[in-house]
C-alpha cells in the first residue's frame, strides 16, 4: 500500500524542514534509556463481525479471505482480530458457526418494541458464511491472533466451555477435559494443533439498555444478572422464524403464523428455555421428545437453541395455516462467575474478561481476571453534535479523544484500587461516532482526516497509559465509517495506521518523553458554547496541538510519533526533537500523512484523496528540527548509530 511517485517525496520533504517562523519551536524531548513499559504488538487491532461475508472480506464461493481486503488489512498493521462482532453478535450460538450445516443466527441489533418486555423485541436472521473457523485461516493468513468475544445473551456457560475445548485442546490425544462431545475433534482436519487463543471476553456492552435482552431495564438488577445470572419469565412472544420459507437466513423472531407446510420450526427470542407454555392459534400444544400421530398436538423444543419443531402431517399434527404461535417461557442463564469457572475448568490458564466496562462492575465484589472497554465519543450523547461547521466538529473530536482518556484512566484506576489479582483493562472497541444525523454539516466525519486524527491521539494515549490490547472499530462494511469502506475503500484512518505500523511491529519499549512549549489551540468558544446541553466544562477548554510518544526497538532503533491535531490550513508547528541517551547514524526515514485539508477523505470516486508518503532525510545524532504539518500524523524512525537504516 506505499506510496512511492514524485508527489509523496515532496510532500513528505515538506514535512521535515528546518523551523520556517521567528517563533520558538516545540521542544520535544526524547529520554531514550528512561524505559516506561513495553510496546504492545497486539495494539492495532480491530473489532470484525460474522455477519455478510465478514463484510466482504470472505469469498464463500472459493472459501478463502477476498485477497485484497486481506492485503489491506496486512497493510495496516492489524495483529489482533475480534470475532463475532459487537451488538450484531451478542446472541450468536458458535456451534451454528461451523462445519457444512450453518444455523441461521439471532441478529444482537434488536427492534425494540415495549424496551421492558422481552417478547416484544424482534431479533433478524443471519447466515454465518464468516463463521469460526473462517475466521481462524483469516487471522492464520494475515499472521494476526484471534481475540474471541463469548455472547452471554443466549449462550450457556457448558457452551462456552466446550469453545475453549474446540479452540485451545489438542485433537487426537484421547483427552476429552469437558466431557460429551469432544470438541478439539470437531476442528477442521487440517488443523488438529490448538490454536491456543489467549483473549477472550464474556458479552459486548450489556450495560446499554439496548443489549439487556432477557435482563433488566434497571442497570444495578442488570449487572447482578450479568454478574451471577438469573433468569426471566416471558409471557406472550409471538413466535417467528430466523428462516424464509426458502431455506435462507432471512426472517426473524417476530410474529410469522403458520404457512400450513410441513416440517415448521419456530425461534423463541432468548434461549436457554424453561416451563414452556406454547399455544397454537389460542390452543395449547404439548411438548414431547418424540412426535405422535397425525392429530397429536405435539411439538419438540430445543431448549438451548430456542427453536420449536412441528410435525409434518404423520408424525405430529401441522399446526393450521394462519394460526399464530405464541409462547411464555422462563428465560434462564448463568452469569460472568460461572462462564469464567466453565471456560478455566477447561483451560486454566485463561484470563476471561468481563465485558462491562464500568466502575460499577469493578466494586461489584466478583474476582475477575480482566476488563474490556469500549472508549467511544458518542457526540450525541454527550452533548456535542451541535456542530455548526466542519471546524466545530474536528474540535470535539480532539476534545472528545481526552475526555475518553481521562475517563479510562479512571477506570484503571478503579481496577488498581478495589480490584485482587492485578487484572487489567483492554479496550475491544473504540472511536468516534453518532454525531447529528447524516452528520450534519460534516457527513464525511467518520472516515475523513479528522476521525484519523482522533484515532491516532488514542493509540498515543492508550500506549501511555500501559493498555495492553486494542481494537478499534471496525475492519469492513458496507458504509463509510470502517477502515475498508464501501468498496473496500482505504480510509485516512487505515494510511494512519499503516504510516505508524513500524513503531508497533518493531515493539520494544515506550521511553519517556516530554513536549516544551506545545502550542495550543484555541477553540471559538461562542460556536463550542452555543448547544443545548453542551456540557459547560468542556466547551471553553483548549488542547495542545501536537500529541507525541517515542519508543525504543529492541535493536536500539527509535521511533517518535508525532500528531498535529491542528485544524487550521497552514499551521505547520516547528520542533526541536532532542534524543537523550542516543547517538544516530545521520539518517531518519519519515513516514506523513499529511492530506490537503482536514475533512480529506477517500471514498470510491476519490480514492486518494489521502494518502501516505515516506522519504529519507539526513538528521543530526541526536537532534534535529521538524515542520510538522496541520491535521498530520508523522513517524520518525531513528537507526542507532552502527545500525544500517534508511
Amino acid at each position: 500500500m506505499r506510496l512511492h511517485n514524485a508527489f509523496a517525496l515532496a510532500l513528505a520533504a515538506t514535512v521535515v524542514v528546518a523551523p520556517s517562523s521567528s517563533a520558538a519551536p516545540a521542544e520535544i524531548t526524547v529520554f531514550t534509556g528512561e524505559d516506561e513499559g513495553p510496546v504492545p504488538g497486539a495494539f492495532l487491532g480491530v473489532n470484525h463481525r460474522y455477519t455478510f461475508d465478514g463484510y466482504g472480506t470472505w469469498d464463500p464461493v472459493n472459501d478463502r479471505p477476498v485477497p485484497d481486503a486481506l492485503e489491506k488489512a496486512r497493510s495496516m498493521g492489524v495483529k489482533v482480530l475480534r470475532w463475532p462482532g459487537g451488538t450484531v453478535a451478542n446472541t450468536t450460538q458458535w456451534k451454528g458457526t461451523i462445519g457444512a450445516e450453518r444455523r441461521c443466527q439471532r441478529d444482537g441489533r434488536i427492534d425494540l418494541g415495549n424496551a421492558g418486555d422481552p417478547a416484544d423485541d424482534v431479533l433478524n436472521g443471519r447466515l454465518p458464511t464468516y463463521g469460526l473457523d473462517e475466521h481462524m485461516r483469516f487471522t492464520a493468513a494475515l499472521g494476526a491472533q484471534a481475540q474471541i468475544m463469548v455472547p452471554m445473551a443466549i449462550g450457556t456457560a457448558a457452551d462456552a466451555a466446550d469453545l475453549v475445548e474446540y479452540l485451545n485442546t489438542p485433537a487426537g490425544d484421547g483427552v476429552n477435559p469437558n466431557g460429551g462431545v469432544d470438541w478439539a475433534e470437531r476442528r477442521p482436519a487440517d488443523h488438529p494443533q490448538p490454536y491456543h487463543v489467549t483473549r477472550w471476553e464474556l458479552g459486548n456492552e450489556n450495560y446499554h439498555a439496548n443489549q439487556r435482552y432477557w435482563m433488566s431495564q434497571n442497570e444495578d438488577e442488570a449487572l447482578e444478572q450479568y454478574v451471577r445470572g438469573g433468569t426471566r419469565r416471558i409471557s406472550g412472544e409471538r413466535l417467528g422464524k430466523l428462516s424464509t420459507p426458502d431455506g435462507k437466513c432471512g426472517g426473524s423472531t417476530a410474529d410469522v403464523p403458520s404457512d400450513g407446510t410441513a416440517g415448521q420450526v419456530f425461534d423463541l427470542n432468548y434461549p436457554s428455555v424453561q416451563d414452556l407454555e406454547l399455544r397454537v392459534g389460542g390452543e395449547v400444544w404439548q411438548r414431547v421428545d418424540s412426535l405422535g400421530g397425525p392429530q397429536a398436538r405435539q411439538f419438540v423444543l430445543d431448549e438451548f437453541r430456542g427453536s420449536v419443531a412441528f410435525g409434518d402431517g404423520q408424525h405430529g399434527m401441522i399446526p393450521p395455516r394462519g394460526a399464530q404461535v405464541v409462547a411464555s417461557y422462563t428465560s434462564a442463564h448463568k452469569g460472568y462467575v460461572q462462564f469464567r469457572d466453565a471456560m478455566r475448568q477447561v483451560d486454566p490458564s485463561l484470563k476471561v474478561c468481563s465485558s462491562w466496562g464500568k466502575q460499577a462492575f469493578v466494586t461489584a465484589g466478583v474476582a475477575f481476571d480482566c476488563l474490556t472497554a469500549h472508549p467511544y465519543t458518542h457526540f450525541s450523547g454527550s452533548g456535542t453534535a451541535d456542530w455548526d461547521s466542519t471546524v466545530e466538529s474536528h474540535d470535539w473530536h480532539v476534545l472528545g479523544a481526552a475526555n475518553e482518556r481521562r475517563k479510562f484512566a479512571e477506570l484503571q484506576d478503579s481496577v488498581r484500587r478495589n480490584a485482587a489479582g492485578n487484572p487489567y483493562v483492554a479496550v475491544s472497541e473504540y472511536g468516534a461516532l453518532w454525531g447529528p444525523d447524516g452528520g450534519g454539516v460534516y457527513p464525511e466525519y467518520t472516515y475523513s482526516m479528522t476521525h484519523a486524527l482522533y484515532m491516532a491521539t488514542q493509540w498515543i494515549d492508550y500506549l501511555e497509559l500501559g493498555v495492553p490490547w486494542v481494537e478499534g472499530n471496525d475492519l469492513s462494511s458496507d458504509g463509510m465509517y470502517t477502515l475498508l469502506g464501501r468498496g473496500r475503500v482505504y480510509s485516512a484512518e487505515a494510511w494512519a495506521r499503516e504510516a505508524v505500523r513500524p513503531l508497533f511491529d518493531a515493539g520494544g519499549v515506550r521511553v519517556r518523553q516530554s513536549v516544551a512549549g506545545n502550542p495550543q489551540r484555541s477553540p471559538d468558544e461562542a460556536e463550542m458554547c452555543d448547544g443545548q446541553g453542551t456540557p459547560r466544562d468542556r466547551c471553553r477548554q483548549n488542547y495542545g496541538k501536537l500529541a507525541v510518544t517515542a519508543t525504543r526497538a529492541p535493536d536500539g532503533t527509535v521511533h517518535v510519533l508525532v500528531v498535529n491535531r491542528s485544524p487550521v490550513a497552514g499551521d505547520a508547528v516547528d520542533t526541536r526533537i532532542l534524543l537523550r541517551g542516543f547517538t544516530g547514524n545521520g539518517r531518519a526515514q519519515v513516514r506523513t500523512v499529511a492530506p490537503e485539508r482536514f475533512t480529506s477523505a477517500n471514498t470510491r470516486e476519490n480514492p486518494g484523496a489521502v494518502r501516505m508518503a515516506e522519504s529519507c532525510r539526513n538528521v543530526g545524532a541526536d537532534s534535529f528540527n521538524a515542520g510538522v504539518p496541520p491535521y498530520s500524523v508523522t513517524l520518525f524512525t531513528l537507526p542507532r548509530q552502527g545500525n544500517p537504516g534508511c
